[in-house]
């Protein structure tokens, strides 16, 4: 299930707090809890792609692209010096002529299209 209204998702994203645990592993705070955090985990695929596993009771339902998924690339990508914002489309994510990145949802869905610039 791919979020619909995908720029207010990544708005919440921005106010959660994310550390890495691990090589492919972040905490990241919950929205609704604060006494409650979610692991995530990434995954770079040999073909490029990118997939992520949260703990939040959206992603055990088939969500997939959730505030803290968000929240943990974005950790990830500053990192790295690096700013990202996410995209329903190619079309929208290509439009930005920045690099492009997919993010696969874990049961086949449409990607959510990631672009990354200077940050």
């Amino acid at each position: 299930m791919k979020p619909k209204d995908i720029k207010h998702l990544q708005a919440q994203s921005r106010g959660l707090r994310a550390e890495i645990v691990g090589p492919n592993t972040l905490v990241v705070t919950s929205r609704s809890n604060p006494n409650l955090n979610h692991l995530v985990t990434i995954e770079v695929r040999a073909d490029g792609e990118l997939g992520a596993r949260c703990t939040c009771a959206w992603s055990k339902h088939g969500g997939y692209g959730c505030s803290h998924v968000m929240a943990a690339l974005a950790h990830l990508a500053a990192n790295k010096k690096r700013r990202i914002s996410f995209w329903l489309s190619e079309d929208d994510a290509r439009r930005q002529r920045n690099h492009t990145l997919r993010l696969e949802g874990g049961r086949g869905g449409d990607p959510i299209w990631i672009t990354t610039r200077p940050g």
